[in-house]
């Protein structure tokens, strides 16, 4: 957690609720969003807060100057409970990983709560065709959305869907991997993809509780991670592969054209032949299981 300077002062400009304000440093004048039990409870605009107080348990700066217009769009938009449940869910979020996630998710994720609870009122769902992707290949990340969804819950009194803790899963894993939200749901909808080139030429249909499962998206994930950074992966055993596994090899150029043709990415010959490995390895343990 962020050590505060004993001497700083804030004042508020804004408050969210009982453990939420937007203030100001008085000595900078820079804007900063405060979290703290009880924090916000009974203070009004230009009211002072002092750090030695203790009530502050996280400081977050508001949003940079190319994001400051958005965020403003966003208090004048979205409710202040919204905006105040946000902060605290991510204040969690930063004290669980022990990191800094990427401060847009101060306005995606709290744009996204704000519009799923109109949805809610609205009497309409939106379903997660990506859940079982999700719970496999960002683990972590889903486990706290699950905390975050308990959080919504308890403060709106309402029951959260689980397709709704994949969608929050998104907003963390993007954060965290500076990745944004879209580009986390394309690259988990490719795998998607991939996993059912997989299935059709296989003629299988994988559990999603399944290790073979488990092993195969992850191994996609971060095959495309280090296709994405160009991470050099030499394969010494490409030769051997390409002349002793056909079918499989085959399969994985197949893949290897989805990712050109979804992503804009070439895959390099060695990559393949890691996909060709992993794809053999499971028709072994699908045939063996037969």
């Amino acid at each position: 957690m962020k050590k505060l300077e004993e001497e700083k002062n804030y004042k508020v400009k804004k408050v969210f609720n009982n453990n939420v304000v937007l203030a100001q440093i008085t000595k900078t004048n820079k804007e900063v969003i405060l979290v703290g039990k009880g924090l916000g409870f009974a203070k009004k605009i230009g009211d002072v807060i002092k750090v030695d107080e203790g009530a502050i348990e996280k400081e977050f700066v508001a949003m940079n100057e190319d994001k400051k217009e958005e965020y403003q769009q966003l208090v004048e938009q979205v409710d202040s409970e919204v905006i105040g449940l946000t902060e605290e869910i991510i204040a969690m979020l930063t004290a669980e990983l022990g990191e800094e996630l990427d401060e847009h998710i101060h306005i995606s994720l709290a744009d996204h709560i704000g519009f799923y609870l109109n949805r809610i009122k609205e009497g309409i769902e939106i379903s997660n065709p990506f859940l079982a992707e999700t719970k496999t290949l960002y683990s972590l990340e889903y486990n706290l959305a699950k905390k975050a969804v308990k959080m919504i819950e308890e403060r709106f009194d309402i029951e959260v869907p689980e397709g709704e803790v994949g969608f929050i899963t998104f907003h963390i894993h993007g954060a965290r991997t500076k990745r944004g939200v879209s580009k986390t749901v394309k690259y988990t909808k490719v795998i998607k993809e991939m996993v059912n080139v997989i299935e059709e030429e296989l003629e299988v249909k994988l559990s999603y509780q399944s290790l073979n499962y488990a092993r195969l998206i992850t191994h996609l994930r971060f095959a495309l991670e280090r296709i994405e950074k160009e991470k050099k992966n030499e394969n010494p055993l490409l030769e051997r592969i390409i002349n002793d596994f056909e079918f499989s090899y085959q399969l994985a150029n197949k893949l290897a054209n989805l990712v050109k043709e979804k992503l804009e990415l070439d895959v390099p010959e060695d990559e393949i032949g890691y996909l060709a490995m992993h794809i053999e390895r499971l028709r072994k343990n699908l045939s063996q299981a037969n």
